[in-house]
């Protein structure tokens, strides 16, 4: 049975209407799938976005953890170094200090036992010379009582004695040798004591024309001794220093020798006297010069 056309237009509009829904119900399901992949992307995205922004977040977090940690181990090792340094400093201040003291205590007890040693030496010369002065006197005694032949006699041997003696004391004694550094040196200043001796008759005039112009407002000065060789002068420089007198050396031409006279600083005529009284009780000859 044939359809009628009618029929078979109405038949077609509805394929055609049933095509257009399915159609439009495709497309609305292709776009709902295209919006859903469109979500889901933006989604990956932003998912993608956010890890990379905690990732960043965390290597800085990371990042500013480690330099802190750097910059403590850097100040505490430089705080370390510090008092390390510190420490060093104060360690060698210390023992420098305990050093200066050493030496300080040292150079007294080297200088206490050169006085006791200096102090002997006096008593011992002061002892010598007494019973020198005590066995001459004796001697002298004994001669007085002689025949003038046996006194002439005895004049005699006692002049040789006196010269023998003369000779033995120019020997250099320990302190002298002490002193000089050498025994040639030592030699030089012993025979120059005998000198120093003979010169004490000088000394004592010289004190008395000080005393006379003490009064007089005139300059002068102490000659504490006159030497062939620097180190002498240098050696009796050092005696004066330990008694407190203060000195220098001056050296002058004799001929084609070089003299080193030791001299004392310029003062009063009356504290030149004191000082040379001073220093002969410590056995030290000196001449009064007047300062021009």
């Amino acid at each position: 049975m044939k359809k009628k056309p009618k029929q078979k237009k109405k038949l077609a509009e509805k394929e055609a209407a049933e095509k257009e829904a399915k159609a439009k119900e495709e497309a609305e399901k292709a776009a709902k799938e295209a919006q859903e992949k469109a979500e889901q992307a933006e989604r990956e995205a932003k998912e993608k976005a956010d890890k990379a922004e905690a990732e960043k977040a965390e290597r800085e977090t990371k990042e500013k953890a480690e330099k802190a940690a750097a910059d403590k181990a850097e100040r505490e090792a430089k705080e370390r170094a510090d008092k390390t340094a510190a420490d060093k400093a104060e360690r060698e201040a210390k023992e420098k200090a305990a050093k200066t003291e050493a030496e300080k205590e040292a150079a007294k007890k080297k200088l206490a036992e050169k006085k006791a040693e200096l102090e002997k030496k006096r008593a011992e010369k002061a002892k010598a010379e007494k019973e020198a002065a005590d066995k001459t006197a004796k001697d002298k005694k004994a001669a007085d009582q002689l025949t003038d032949k046996q006194k002439e006699r005895a004049e005699r041997k006692l002049a040789e004695k006196k010269a023998a003696e003369a000779k033995k004391q120019n020997k250099p004694t320990p302190e002298q040798i002490l002193n000089s550094g050498s025994i040639e040196k030592a030699r030089k200043v012993a025979n120059a004591s005998t000198t120093k001796e003979s010169s004490n008759t000088a000394s004592k005039q010289s004190a008395e024309k000080a005393e006379a112009a003490v009064n007089s407002g005139k300059k002068a000065f102490l000659q504490l001794g006159s030497y062939a060789d620097r180190s002498s002068a240098d050696s009796q420089r050092a005696k004066l220093a330990i008694l407190g007198v203060s000195s220098k050396v001056v050296e002058s031409q004799n001929g084609d020798k070089t003299i080193y006279r030791v001299q004392s600083n310029t003062m009063p005529q009356e504290a030149a006297v004191k000082l040379q009284k001073n220093l002969q009780g410590h056995n030290i000859n000196s001449l009064i010069r007047s300062s021009k």
